[in-house]
């Protein structure tokens, strides 16, 4: 059995914990139950004060709305129903206390089991002020521990950061954080191990893919995440590499543009490696990526009720829309990118090289709960080809499926690009 699908039978033991648990505590206050093979009553005892009522309402309002859009309606059966009403009392039988909806929210959509649904901070900031201490960074952006890897993976590191003048790389890995070792149950708390007070110090372990492991002390100062597209012409032959800037997705369109534009000023490109092992979440700008490499109908969108047509409008720069291409793909990509990849693999546009991606990439619906203003992201579609293959829980399988994975090489000795480059020049 893999590890996610224990992971998930895991997740589905604790669900029905939370149910058995509520329902017997709730019992002891004198709920009635018998109403538990229904769905929640939308409507608030008379007698709960105005913030339970107003709790009650973003609630319902929550279950309303996966209720209507969630994508998979089949997860949404008695025993989720039964989850729902439990929590449903225990917010009535509440203090009122905000941290109680959330974990009552929390507990609801844990009992659908899936990574995509997401509940997000408030759309409008509260106003009240607070007063809180100076805080610092090093200045990387990593993947957290997996299951089968206890370590933060260093994906970028920004530029004149504590970080880029110690010598820190993409690729490398901290496994300890000041001797205390990084393991996948503390992976909620090795962030803020690595934030502090500006001034103050941090050491980790760092690993190299080929070298020793090292200790580096690094002070922590205020750290702005920046970057830019990296791109060139990958040393030895024509063929151009570009890899997006993942802390700015929202100009990758343009950005991308430009570096043809650059690329083929003084001559054509007779291939193109795109590099998308670090992109993850919904920043993704798929259809305005598309319109540099497809024209026409590329795919589909399936709803619980519909079925949208991704229509792209095509424009060839630097010849974009007949350039031989190769993007790059990792355990890490997610989201829109991963469409995007499949999108282009289902086509023939491009031929995929790397790891097998995560398989999360829904499009969402976004809604607001009135009273707390906390959003709810939930997946209500599936992106998939013209011809109906899906991506979603299964992820896009590379046409040369690489056994090394980003971390077990560096930048300089790039066995994906290595793969992409005899992709384009073979025969």
């Amino acid at each position: 059995m893999r590890a996610s699908a224990i992971a998930h039978a895991h997740q589905r033991v604790r669900y029905h914990l939370i149910v058995a648990g509520l329902i017997a505590a709730l019992s002891l206050v004198g709920c009635n139950f018998s109403l538990l093979n229904r769905r929640v009553t939308p409507a608030a005892p008379v007698d709960v004060s105005p913030k339970v009522a107003a709790q009650l309402r973003d609630f319902d309002f929550a279950v309303r709305s996966l209720r209507e859009s969630y994508i998979q309606a089949d997860a949404l059966d008695e025993d989720w129903d039964a989850l729902a009403e439990a929590l449903r009392a225990r917010i009535i039988y509440g203090d009122g206390q905000d941290q109680l909806l959330i974990e009552s929210l929390q507990a609801l959509l844990q009992g659908l089991n899936d990574e995509e649904i997401a509940l997000l901070s408030p759309a409008t900031p509260q106003t009240t002020v607070t007063s809180t201490a100076a805080y610092a960074g090093i200045g990387v952006l990593v993947d957290l521990p997996r299951e089968d890897k206890d370590r933060l993976l260093i994906l970028s590191v920004f530029p004149d950061s504590p970080a880029d003048r110690a010598g820190l790389k993409p690729h490398d890995a901290i496994i300890a954080i000041d001797g205390e070792r990084v393991t996948y149950a503390k992976r909620d708390e090795l962030i803020p191990k690595l934030r502090g007070r500006a001034g103050s110090q941090v050491t980790i372990t760092v690993r190299t893919p080929g070298r020793a492991p090292r200790d580096v002390t690094l002070t922590r100062q205020p750290v702005t995440p920046k970057g830019s597209m990296s791109y060139q012409r990958i040393f030895g032959t024509n063929i151009a590499y570009i890899a997006p800037n993942v802390s700015q997705l929202s100009t990758m369109r343009s950005d991308t543009a430009n570096a043809l534009r650059d690329l083929t000023a003084d001559q054509d490109l007779s291939g193109l490696v795109l590099d998308l092992r670090i992109v993850r979440g919904n920043d993704f700008p798929l259809k305005e990526m598309l319109s540099l490499f497809v024209n026409g109908q590329v795919g589909i969108v399936k709803t619980r009720n519909q079925r949208k047509i991704i229509e792209i409008a095509g424009k060839s720069i630097g010849g974009s829309q007949e350039l031989p291409m190769v993007v790059l793909v990792s355990e890490m990509t997610s989201g829109q990118a991963e469409a995007f990849a499949g999108l282009l693999q289902d086509l023939g546009r491009a031929r995929i090289i790397g790891n097998r991606t995560s398989g999360q990439l829904a499009e969402f619906t976004t809604v607001t709960l009135p009273a707390s203003r906390l959003r709810l992201q939930i997946p209500s579609g599936d992106y998939q080809s013209v011809k109906g293959k899906s991506w979603r829980g299964t992820g896009v399988t590379p046409d040369v499926l690489s056994e090394a994975s980003w971390e077990d090489f560096t930048a300089e000795n790039d066995l994906h690009l290595k793969q992409a480059v005899d992709a384009l020049t073979s025969p």
